[in-house]
């Protein structure tokens, strides 16, 4: 007889696949809920943001270390007016960042956007100090978004292979690989 092993200690691992389907589930579809869900509507939402012209201010490459590797950033500032008042942006598409490990790609977006280019500059009317280059969705918005829900996907399919319910032939009898009707009638 097992002294000073409890019920827990011999099943940890339906407990824990449990726990961790849980904390996905939750994490994911909560972070999925209140930032990707939003960031992709608000992305969305930009398709119809009025335009105004704008002027490339600033164009240049940008490079820092991060984990070892070199990541390289366009910084392309540009200024456009609104009612009188000039607003300052940096951002390119609604939430895309513009760094990125491939110098080629942020190379090319300098040169799409050279100093002194007249831009068409789409603003967010509500908040006309939030504009962008590019409106609309673009595929790093939808891979984050993705990538939360991937999250919360995870936990559900840990979640469902660990409470799913047996079949009810688990413990059929059988012989020779086949179901022995004899015995389940027998039952």
């Amino acid at each position: 007889m097992d002294q000073g092993v409890t019920q827990s200690e011999k099943r940890p691992r339906k407990s824990n696949a449990t726990f961790f389907g849980i904390i996905f589930t939750l994490a994911g579809g909560l972070m999925f809920y209140f930032f990707g869900l939003p960031s992709l509507k608000y992305a969305y939402e930009s398709r119809s943001w009025p335009m105004t012209s704008g002027t490339i201010t600033k164009s240049e490459v940008d490079s820092w270390m991060k984990d070892g590797k070199t990541q390289y950033g366009a910084v392309i500032k540009y200024t456009y007016q609104l009612e009188g008042k000039e607003y300052i942006s940096y951002t390119i598409g609604v939430n895309s960042s513009s760094s990125n490990s491939n110098m080629s790609a942020v190379k090319k977006l300098v040169q799409d956007y050279p100093v002194g280019k007249t831009v068409d500059v789409f603003y967010d009317p509500e908040l006309p100090d939030s504009a962008a280059l590019i409106p609309g969705v673009r595929a790093g918005d939808v891979a984050l978004a993705g990538g939360m829900l991937l999250f919360a996907i995870i936990g559900l399919l840990v979640l469902f292979r660990i409470i799913k319910p047996k079949s009810s032939y688990s413990n059929t009898p059988t012989r020779g690989g086949r179901i022995d009707i004899r015995e389940l009638l027998k039952r």
